[in-house]
C-alpha cells in the first residue's frame, strides 16, 4: 500500500494581477503523479510551491512531517524542483554542477547520475560552461541531476521540452521505472505524453475541481 508522503492542507496562492489557489487541498502518494491542465490552470505554479520557490498566501505543505514554511532548509533537502527555464548555476560546467548537488542532497546518487550521464549522451559535454550548451544540453544536465538528487521527492515540470528523440525516451523509461517506486514520489507536469509510465501514474487535473 502506498504512503501519503507530500500533504497539501488548504493552499491558497495569488499573483498580483491573478488568482490560482483557494483552499486546494492533495495528498502525493509514493510513485509517479501526472499533473495535467489547461494553460494557465496553475500546474507550473503548483509545482514551484511544492519545491519551496514559492511562499504560500496561506495553506500548509507538509513532507514527511516536515513544513515548508516553519522548516524551509530541512524541506528543500528533501525535494528537487527541476523547471522549464534556464538551468541555475550555469556558471558552472555540469561536472562541476553535479559535484554542487552532491553537496545538497544527502542521498544523491553517483552510479545513477552516470547512468543518466549516458542517456541523455552528457559525457562530450562535461567540462563546457553550462551556459556555452544548447537548450536541450542544459535541460538534460538539470534532468540528470534532478533523476541522481534521491529526494523524497522530485518535481518536474515539462521535462521533455527541448529533448532531442534518444533522450525522450530514455526519459519516458526512467518515468515508467518513478511509477512503481515505493519510497519516493515523483511529480510530472506536462502536456505530452509519458508514455509506458501513464498506464501507473496517479491523474491530478488540476481543470477539474478539487473536492
Amino acid at each position: 500500500m502506498s504512503v501519503a508522503l507530500l500533504q497539501v492542507e488548504d493552499l491558497c496562492f495569488s499573483y498580483p494581477q491573478r488568482h490560482v489557489f483557494t483552499l486546494w487541498s492533495a495528498a502525493f502518494d509514493a510513485g509517479l503523479t501526472w499533473v495535467r491542465g489547461s494553460n494557465g490552470s496553475g500546474k507550473s505554479t503548483l509545482l514551484k510551491l511544492l519545491g519551496g520557490a514559492l511562499p504560500a498566501t496561506s495553506g500548509r505543505i507538509v513532507l514527511a512531517g516536515v513544513d515548508c514554511a516553519t522548516q524551509p532548509l530541512d524541506y528543500r533537502r528533501r525535494v528537487f524542483w527541476c523547471g522549464p527555464g534556464a538551468i541555475p548555476f550555469d556558471h558552472l560546467t555540469p561536472a562541476e554542477y553535479f559535484g554542487f548537488m552532491r553537496t545538497l542532497y544527502p542521498r544523491f546518487d553517483t552510479a545513477a547520475l552516470a547512468r543518466h550521464v549516458q542517456g541523455f549522451a552528457l559525457a562530450p559535454h562535461l567540462a563546457n560552461p553550462l551556459r556555452t550548451l544548447s537548450t536541450g544540453t542544459q535541460r538534460k544536465a538539470w534532468l540528470a541531476a534532478a533523476l541522481s538528487a534521491g529526494t523524497d521527492v522530485t518535481l518536474l515540470d515539462e521535462p521533455i521540452n527541448a529533448l532531442d528523440a534518444a533522450s525522450h525516451m530514455h526519459l519516458l523509461a526512467v518515468l515508467a521505472e518513478c511509477a512503481g517506486h515505493a519510497r519516493q514520489s515523483w511529480i510530472v507536469a506536462s502536456h505530452e505524453s509519458l508514455g509506458a509510465a501513464e498506464q501507473r501514474a496517479a491523474l491530478l487535473d488540476l481543470d477539474v475541481p478539487a473536492r
